[in-house]
């Protein structure tokens, strides 16, 4: 099994023009303003699969690490989460417990367990993914539809090029 694929790292990368930082740093304030207009929406969504399931926010960001990448073992997903080991063994047993996660052997190493999530903790996650889009589209549906279609194709050529560098593996 090889470990989960790391974000690249947060430097600038080397050799860009001055002009294309600017025009970096100019989306990403773009992207902020966006963000902060859906955010709130988002985040009642959030809270309540929070509240339903008495978890956390580190748990919530477990989860959907493991639905990007699991199964795992617990070290890769501290590794992930930014969690010690012991904690992370800790969260995953509070999941398995709620019937959120499970645990099975490793193949690969008899010694070693892999996390991965049940069908009710891909539920969870899959139902956040829905408020999620459902707060952009509440958002989007008032704007005019040639505004919504260019930003869809524009935002679509940003991802095609961004999905290969982060080597995203999450599921739609």
């Amino acid at each position: 099994m090889l470990p989960p694929e790391q974000p690249p790292p947060e430097s600038d990368p080397p050799n860009l023009s001055p002009e294309h930082v600017q025009a970096a740093e100019a989306f990403g304030r773009t992207m902020k303003r966006l963000h902060r207009l859906i955010s709130s929406r988002v985040m009642r969504g959030m809270q309540d699969e929070l509240l339903e399931w008495d978890l956390s926010f580190s748990q919530i960001t477990a989860m959907h690490q493991l639905r990007a990448r699991a199964p795992m073992t617990v070290t890769q997903l501290s590794e992930l989460t930014r969690l010690s080991v012991p904690a992370a063994s800790h969260l995953v047993e509070r999941l398995v417990k709620r019937g959120l996660a499970q645990r099975t052997e490793n193949p690969e190493n008899r010694r070693e367990k892999l996390v991965d999530l049940t069908d009710a903790g891909r539920d969870v996650v899959g139902r956040m993914d829905s408020e999620f889009v459902r707060a952009y589209v509440t958002a989007f549906q008032g704007l005019h539809l040639d505004t919504v279609q260019a930003a869809t194709h524009h935002l679509q050529r940003v991802l095609d090029e961004l999905e290969p560098i982060y080597s995203c593996q999450e599921h739609p």
